[in-house]
């Protein structure tokens, strides 16, 4: 890269920055501020980390590698990615984290802007987005979302703290329109993240999200469909990770429902493996990030977060994935990633065909043909339809669609959110 390409390329993502959005594709065949002068207090020393959970033998950790080049980084970056592995880079300093162990300096940095600040009566943070309720289930929202700024927010937490209470508080905030924190994004070292995501094929990073949330609270199994290097700035964060194509053995809800893209199983630590016995058969990636720690989550992963350390801060840099090239006709043979992509899909355009609001009792028949193997039966005709178009053979179709099916339909999906 030339130092005039590279200057362009970095004023194009902080342009990009500018703006957030996410496409998630619905078609079967559509792989598409300064540290000085802080006026605020510092706040209370808090007490000592929580422990990293004891996770199953089979499980491994994630690999981490050392810093040494950008060049030597993307020599590593760019099969892993190929492969979709996750990795965690330590001690590249695309942030100075140093600064930020003062949360007085993230207070002035918000000034007296309102954030997004999530509350719950317990430790976890289930996300939703009701308006995604195009099946119109019976929904309670079991967090709360309110705006609010830095300071109120780390207030409220404190006096939680000190209560003893089971509560917890999290932060999440796109930074986007964040225009009084340009000292600080010019901070960022932002040649690794951009020359990654150019030599791995992604879009350039084009937004950035801050988490900021009390010890103990936890992030819910769930997946995303952009690639993430996630950024751990301040505390201990620890976060375990599923492959995208262990999708069936982590019971996503229902693609029309509020909880989209979140497992119903939860916590990988307290499983209902009655419910979700298939569960047992996954395997997970884990580690503890600690602060400059990088990590690159794939597209799809599945993972689980948990805040060790009272006020844990991570920052997200989005970049979208590359579509798959379908120029020259269907592959012969999927990949597995390919594949899982079309169980979602194939529940996704179900759903458009039969009905949003009746995809479960459409789901529960269509398992009913299959067992019965009534072939007249127009939601089983559809769907093999659209199977043989990505040529899933006929003997394998009927595990297939039971596989979608079992354990996340005719289910109480209350009980799991």
């Amino acid at each position: 890269h030339s130092r005039k390409s590279f200057l362009c390329a970095l004023f194009m993502a902080l342009a990009a920055a500018k703006a957030h959005g996410e496409a998630t594709s619905i078609a079967l065949l559509g792989f598409q501020g300064t540290s000085q002068g802080y006026s605020q207090p510092e706040l209370h020393k808090p007490l000592g980390p929580l422990p990293s959970s004891l996770w199953p033998e089979a499980y491994r950790p994630i690999r981490r590698i050392r810093f040494t080049t950008v060049e030597e980084v993307l020599d590593v970056m760019k099969p892993q990615s190929e492969v979709g592995m996750p990795l965690i880079i330590e001690g590249s300093d695309l942030i100075e984290v140093e600064k930020w162990q003062s949360l007085s300096y993230a207070s002035s940095l918000f000034e007296d802007k309102k954030v997004l600040v999530k509350k719950s009566s317990n430790s976890k943070f289930r996300y939703f987005d009701i308006k995604k309720n195009s099946g119109n289930f019976d929904f309670q929202k079991p967090v709360a979302e309110v705006q609010e700024t830095f300071s109120e927010f780390t207030r409220q937490a404190q006096e939680i703290d000190a209560k003893g209470s089971s509560a917890r508080m999290y932060m999440q905030e796109t930074l986007s329109g964040h225009s009084q924190m340009a000292e600080e994004f010019a901070s960022w070292k932002w040649e690794l993240p951009i020359r990654i995501s150019a030599a791995c094929g992604w879009g350039l990073p084009d937004s950035n999200e801050l988490f900021i949330g009390m010890k103990g609270a936890e992030t819910p199994l769930h997946f995303d469909e952009r690639e993430n290097l996630f950024f751990q700035v301040r505390g201990l964060k620890e976060i375990v990770v599923y492959p995208f194509v262990d999708y069936v053995r982590l019971y996503p809800f229902p693609t029309t429902h509020p909880c989209d893209r979140q497992s119903m199983v939860g916590s990988p630590v307290e499983v209902d493996l009655t419910a979700f016995p298939k569960f047992k058969d996954a395997v997970g990636h884990y580690a503890t990030l600690k602060a400059g720690d990088l990590l690159y989550l794939p597209y799809g992963w599945w993972h689980w977060l948990r805040n060790l350390d009272s006020f844990a801060i991570s920052v997200s840099f989005w970049s979208t994935t590359p579509s798959t090239d379908l120029s020259s006709g269907i592959p012969d043979q999927f990949t597995d990633h390919m594949l899982t992509r079309v169980r979602r899909n194939l529940e996704s355009l179900i759903a458009q065909k039969f009905g949003q609001e009746k995809l479960n009792e459409t789901m529960l028949k269509l398992r009913q043909a299959v067992n019965s193997q009534d072939e007249t039966n127009d939601i089983l005709s559809y769907a093999r339809g659209l199977l043989g178009a990505v040529k899933v053979p006929m003997e394998k179709q009927d595990e297939f669609l039971l596989e979608i099916v079992d354990g996340r339909f005719g289910v109480d999906w209350s009980r799991h959110v």
